[in-house]
């Protein structure tokens, strides 16, 4: 199934430009709106050739669903989306070009200023919070999927696998989709979607942007599943007065987190906090981010009171618990809409783990 190629004019208004990113579900083109004379951005959604015809249906009604839930909200740390061209063979999202990095090429740099990723924080949480009011669990926070305006600020982007409050699922039964380093534990264990699992997400990039690492990585995706499900999220040591915010907020029981509001209200507090001492402010090292290497949860000893062993935990996730290439999840999901990866993880070999993935959770002990 061909792609489109610079020049080319898409619904006899929208001339693709320049290619700015590619991925799993197709690419994102600069383009000219020739009619309203203005540049934006078009991300065209295309299933693989070999796609069965329910996979590219499932794929055209999550298309939709993005542009209906991006509709619903108008807020400035929200990407806009003015247009959908409903073609065939695939369709194509006309949406707020934002030229840009992403959260993800920051991340990369190694650990930023505190009061810089207090203002990230600030901005995807105020868009989490307006998206929440709207009925809308994003599901799938992550640094790629934060984009950064010319002026600084952040603005959240992908809705593609949102959970929209509209009495419908385009999730297999029994399965959850988002990004396995990022995902929030309750998720993995079956749970109804709630603003607290996004706000676990938001923790997560957050630690990532202000440590410099990836706190729950690990080598492959069961093992980086296994760390989110049961290891302790290692504590701070680079964040200042972030500190306080990401050990509040990693916590498993989404019942003990902060609510938004006060998620805020710690946020803002800890931006006084971090400019009154600027002389803290870490820097990255000239030789690019320090790295911290978590053990893998293989080697690590089962945490009190778990019930059951590591060893069991990851050979039920092996099991069949992670589907990850081939089929509807490879359609659909892997690789998002960037070449680049997920951010820093604490090792350097093994499966890559900075994809999204197609969940089973396990069965309950």
């Amino acid at each position: 199934m061909p792609g489109g190629e610079p020049g080319q004019i898409i619904d006899a208004r929208f001339e693709l430009r320049e290619r700015l990113g590619r991925g799993g579900m197709g690419t994102v083109w600069r383009a000219m709106d020739m009619a309203l004379h203005r540049e934006v951005a078009l991300k065209e959604v295309r299933p693989p050739e070999d796609a069965a015809p329910a996979t590219e249906a499932m794929l055209r009604e999550r298309v939709l669903r993005e542009a209906r839930a991006l509709a619903r909200l108008n807020h400035p740390n929200v990407v806009r989306i003015y247009h959908i061209v409903d073609l065939q063979p695939h369709p194509w999202l006309v949406m707020e070009l934002l030229p840009g990095d992403t959260l993800q090429t920051r991340a990369a740099e190694g650990p930023l200023p505190w009061g810089e990723v207090i203002r990230y924080g600030r901005d995807v949480l105020a868009a989490l919070r307006a998206a929440h009011e709207a009925g809308i669990h994003h599901r799938d926070v992550k640094p790629a999927n934060v984009l950064l305006r010319q002026d600084g600020a952040a603005v959240l982007t992908d809705f593609g696998i949102a959970a929209v409050a509209d009495g419908n699922s385009l999730t297999m039964t029994g399965s959850i989709i988002g990004s396995p380093e990022f995902i929030a534990p309750e998720r993995l264990r079956g749970a109804p979607d709630h603003p607290a699992a996004d706000l676990w997400s938001l923790g997560i990039t957050l630690y990532l942007l202000a440590e410099g690492v990836s706190p729950l990585r690990r080598a492959s995706t069961v093992n980086t599943l296994a760390a989110v499900l049961e290891d302790p999220v290692p504590p701070p040591v680079r964040s200042g007065p972030l500190g306080d915010v990401l050990r509040t907020l990693l916590v498993r029981d989404p019942a003990a987190r902060p609510t938004a509001a006060h998620l805020d209200a710690m946020l803002a507090m800890a931006a006084q906090q971090a400019a009154a001492a600027p002389a803290w402010q870490p820097t990255a090292p000239a030789t690019g981010p320090t790295r911290l290497s978590p053990p893998d949860p293989a080697d690590s000893p089962d945490p009190a009171g778990s019930g059951r062993s590591r060893t069991a935990l990851i050979a039920g996730l092996t099991a069949g618990a992670v589907l990850l290439a081939g089929g509807l999840v490879a359609a659909l999901l892997l690789g998002g809409d960037s070449d680049a990866g997920a951010g820093p993880a604490p090792t350097t070999t093994g499966e890559p783990t900075g994809r999204e993935a197609d969940v089973v959770p396990p069965s309950p002990a």
